[in-house]
């Protein structure tokens, strides 16, 4: 009776283990690369892209170190980052798009930029930490700020930049997960509406929306992304000074709960018990 009672008992455990004890892994809906930083993840100077076929090239001298899941890659400003190439034709699909990494810094003395592109060819994307809008719509920087930045095309000839700033305490030391969504929607009116969204550690920002006429128009990218600096033209500048830790792109704006998923996952791809089943069916074995 006691035999039947254990084996109940673990029965019971296996059912909540497959429930509830697995951490989820990241939402792949829409998921065009994923570097991880991980140590097995990098062979020389090539970081590669566990999703997609973007594979990285690293510049400098940055430092894998402890990361918020596994390994993370740690900036120290001047001439690190990260070239993420230039992306196939993503850059056609930023109007509606997400970019999601962990990150760890408490610089605060000059502006920086976590990841960036600007093209020539009216094309751009990406975030400055430090940095505000001035009112005469140029760039000033100052602590705590986290600019967003989209460049587009406007009818045959014209170009259009949209920088979006707000103050958030992220610049402690501690991790933070910071997303960027651009979404497009048509409102009651009938009017599209393009805007920018940032999440910090799963809390929803909006920070401004627009509508144009013509609709922008989204083009591929000439220039190659960088992480941890900003490629202005195919100089590099803003470097960042930090860690950073699972970077990932969509080509849709994941939702609320998907990004609060991503959030709470500490196992990226992978699924992994959230305790160790073994344990607990090596406690039970002793008792049958």
């Amino acid at each position: 009776m006691k035999k039947l009672i254990y084996l109940f008992i673990f029965v019971l455990t296996v059912a909540m283990f497959c429930h509830s004890g697995y951490a989820e892994r990241v939402v792949t809906d829409g998921l065009v690369s994923y570097w991880t930083f991980d140590r097995h993840n990098i062979v020389g100077r090539t970081v590669k892209d566990i999703w997609g076929e973007n594979d990285g090239t690293i510049v400098g001298n940055p430092k894998v170190v402890k990361g918020y899941v596994r390994e993370a890659l740690k900036l120290d400003g001047p001439r690190d980052y990260v070239n993420l190439t230039n992306l196939g034709d993503f850059g056609t699909q930023i109007g509606e798009a997400t970019f999601e990494a962990w990150v760890k810094t408490d610089f605060k003395k000059n502006w920086m930029t976590l990841f960036k592109v600007v093209d020539s060819d009216c094309a751009g994307w990406g975030m400055d930490f430090n940095a505000s809008k001035h009112p005469d719509n140029g760039i000033v920087f100052d602590e705590e700020v986290i600019n967003l930045y989209i460049r587009y095309k406007i009818g045959e000839n014209g170009c259009s930049t949209s920088n979006s700033g707000r103050s958030f305490s992220i610049s402690d030391g501690e991790w933070h997960h910071i997303v960027y969504v651009h979404e497009y929607y048509v409102d009651e009116a009938e009017r599209d509406w393009r805007v920018k969204v940032i999440y910090i550690d799963g809390e929803r920002r909006t920070l401004g929306r627009s509508t144009s006429t013509p609709k922008p128009i989204f083009i591929p990218f000439t220039e190659s992304v960088y992480l941890g600096a900003g490629n202005n033209r195919g100089k590099a500048e803003g470097f960042f000074r930090g860690i950073v830790d699972e970077v990932r792109i969509y080509n849709r704006p994941l939702t609320d709960a998907e990004i609060l998923q991503n959030f709470e996952s500490k196992t990226g791809l992978s699924v992994e018990p959230a305790q160790k089943l073994p344990t607990v069916w090596g406690a039970l074995k002793t008792k049958l």
